[in-house]
């Protein structure tokens, strides 16, 4: 049934049923993913990469500025590509995690910095 009415007093009942189920004793903690530092568990990342992670991260460092829309701009990409190559430089450590609409802090200060860490990814 597509579309089906539910009235205000069903959902009442609903919400008070809900309400009285008993809930966890303590909060229940959500585990991370195993991260070693400047990179990601393992030392090497999937055999995934994009054809463009290398330029893509060069820029990153080049200009100190994380964000998604300048990848876009600079390689002529959609969104979802951009996003993914960010996700892999978060991966390989090159820069920090989301912060909303704000560029990501970009972890790598040089190109020489960069190049060994490449380096390291190829191994």
């Amino acid at each position: 049934m597509q579309c089906a009415f539910v009235d205000t007093p069903e959902v009442e009942d609903i919400s008070k049923f809900i309400a009285t189920q008993p809930g966890p004793v303590a909060p229940l903690s959500i585990p991370e993913p195993a991260v070693e530092e400047g990179g990601i568990a393992g030392g090497a990342l999937d055999e995934n990469l994009d054809p463009l992670f290398e330029d893509a991260a060069r820029a990153i460092v080049l200009n100190q500025q994380g964000s998604t829309s300048m990848i876009q701009r600079r390689f002529a990409i959609g969104y979802n590509r951009a996003g993914r190559l960010m996700d892999q430089m978060e991966k390989a450590g090159i820069v920090g995690t989301a912060q909303g609409s704000k560029p990501r802090e970009v972890l790598i200060g040089d190109e020489m910095s960069l190049e060994s860490l490449l380096s390291s990814l190829h191994k």
